[in-house]
């Protein structure tokens, strides 16, 4: 279900992106792509740095984590779909 939504949404991007051509929408992928691995590669380490954080949280702090990681995951649902 979730690899069918990514392939839509590929799609989307190309045909918003099929009307021009040239250098130009060479530069905006390139440049789009570039901020996406950037984004991805920041999302990752955040979550490496939480989870070695996971051990030394008061109950408190761990509360609020799995708060937060819930409605994460409860956004990532209604989206994915």
């Amino acid at each position: 279900m979730g690899l069918e939504a990514l392939i839509e949404a590929g799609k989307a991007i190309s045909q918003a992106f099929s009307g021009v051509s040239g250098l130009g929408s060479a530069f905006v992928v390139a440049g789009l792509t570039i901020l996406l691995v950037i984004g991805i590669g920041f999302g990752l380490y955040a979550l490496i740095r939480l989870v070695k954080q996971i051990p030394r949280m008061t109950v408190w702090e761990f509360i609020k984590f799995t708060v937060l990681f819930a409605i994460a995951l409860i956004i990532v649902g209604i989206i994915i779909p």
